[in-house]
């Protein structure tokens, strides 16, 4: 093809590259709603879902082990402090026990002779200190027979509820083996979970008010003692658990096991006055997940990608603990749909 039959071609291709040009130029700024960042209220309100548990379970079990011979408690039975709640076959106790006392017995004989022959320089000290060594240990066998013979007897350690037995009678069950739980229900509590978060940043003092409601209860609300903080974090959810006492005046049957949902009315802290919250549509995920704001550039009309760290979340909204200033605009809908410098129009107020 010569070069006179080319340039044609050439000239159609930069009209096509204008016009391309021209079409982006043209093309209208995408409209976004646009904020300004605030610093959080003096009040702020969370809902938790909360679980009722028992001020202390534990897994009842013996220390020895045999053939259960009395389990008289059932699931759901209520027990005082004391009273019997398994006890093992004691007949080979009770055997053991008898040998343990012969056996005393012909020690203490023993001792006995020995001590009278070395009175007479018949026999050596030698052999009085090994009957004196036979002789103690036989007690020690003794005390330990009759302490295993205690031990057989299983009876509960405080007042509560025994919220499930775990073995049959009968059975023949194993040192430590758990044979009934027993749950302490003078004081029903409330778990909730904790971000990290929320934990870092408020104090007991900061609580204005906090209650739970029972789906069974949906018109009632109960106020809730803070009882204690657990340090550890669960190991799936990496959130720590706040304790709180529900009241004995509630109109039901409240179990350990059941939910309730409870509200907070909490105050920030002051030593953080940039604390900032935004709506949960503010929010963005970058490609690696990473969670991000669009911040809005005045002076360019166009909105920048930023990394922030999340608080709680709580009634549509989430808490910004870094990354965002309070005064600062940002786009507060359609983020999936916005790229890092893109130009727009603010929607202010829409």
């Amino acid at each position: 093809m010569t070069l006179r039959a080319l340039l044609p071609l050439a000239a159609s291709l930069v009209v096509i590259a204008c016009s391309g040009e021209t079409e982006v130029q043209d093309r209208p700024a995408r409209p976004v709603p646009i904020e300004t960042v605030e610093a959080g209220g003096l009040q702020r309100s969370y809902e938790f879902v909360g679980r009722v548990e028992a001020r202390r379970a534990v897994d009842l079990s013996f220390q020895v082990g045999g053939q259960l011979g009395q389990l008289p408690v059932t699931d759901g039975a209520t027990v005082a402090e004391g009273d019997l709640v398994a006890q093992l076959d004691l007949e080979a106790f009770r055997r053991a026990e008898r040998e343990a006392n012969v056996q005393v017995q012909q020690a203490r004989a023993d001792l006995d002779r020995q001590q009278t022959l070395f009175d007479r320089g018949i026999a050596a000290a030698a052999a009085l200190e090994a009957a004196q060594t036979q002789y103690d240990l036989r007690i020690v066998e003794l005390e330990t027979v009759r302490q295993n013979l205690q031990r057989a007897t299983l009876r509960a350690p405080f007042g509560g509820l025994i919220s499930r037995v775990l073995v049959e009678n009968y059975t023949v069950v194993a040192p430590g083996q758990p044979v009934a739980r027993l749950q302490d229900v003078g004081e029903l509590r409330v778990s909730i979970p904790l971000s990290e978060d929320l934990v870092a940043t408020f104090s007991a003092e900061d609580l204005i008010s906090v209650e739970a409601s029972f789906n069974f209860l949906p018109d009632r609300r109960f106020a809730l003692v803070p009882r204690e903080l657990v340090s550890e974090p669960d190991n799936a959810s990496q959130t720590y658990r706040g304790i709180l006492a529900l009241p004995d005046n509630i109109p039901a049957n409240v179990l350990p096991g059941m939910t309730a949902t409870v509200y907070a009315e909490i105050s920030p802290n002051a030593d953080l006055p940039t604390a900032v919250t935004i709506p949960m549509t503010a929010l963005g995920y970058d490609a690696a997940g990473l969670p991000v704001v669009y911040v809005f550039d005045e002076d360019v009309s166009a909105v920048y990608r930023r990394i922030v760290e999340l608080g709680e979340f709580t009634e549509g909204h989430v808490r910004i603990t870094d990354g965002l200033e309070p005064g600062e605009r940002i786009a507060t809908a359609g983020v999936s749909a916005l790229q890092d410098g893109m130009t727009v129009r603010p929607l202010e107020g829409e």
